[in-house]
């Protein structure tokens, strides 16, 4: 069986210079092969993958968690223990080729924000 590396790209999201949330995107070698060269400058996904030929993508049923923090998440995003976390799980496709782009965990402080559903 042929290994496929898995990278993990991170990114944080200030307003103000102030953490809101944390956005972490697990993307493969194989279909990014310069993932391991690119990862440190990425700041959009989104614009990454235009770079890379994928014009049309879009998400998959996502998956809404309510969690509290870890330590490292709450060390990041400057929260106590007791604050909330909105953790929403998805996959983001290519819509032409329907290939997995990546899987993608963002993380919402949820006494940051209003959400209107």
């Amino acid at each position: 069986m042929a290994e496929n590396k898995v990278f993990k790209i991170g990114r944080l999201r200030l307003i103000d210079d102030f953490p809101l949330a944390l956005h972490t995107s697990f993307v493969t070698k194989s279909t990014f092969p310069e993932i391991e060269k690119d990862g440190p400058d990425i700041t959009s996904m989104f614009q990454y993958y235009r770079q890379h030929g994928f014009v049309e993508f879009g998400s998959s049923r996502s998956t809404l968690n309510v969690i509290f923090p870890t330590l490292f998440e709450r060390d990041i995003l400057q929260c106590s223990s007791s604050i909330p976390l909105l953790q929403v799980e998805s996959l983001c496709r290519d819509k032409r080729s329907n290939q997995a782009l990546e899987h993608t965990v963002k993380i919402y402080r949820s006494d940051c924000f209003t959400y209107v559903i």
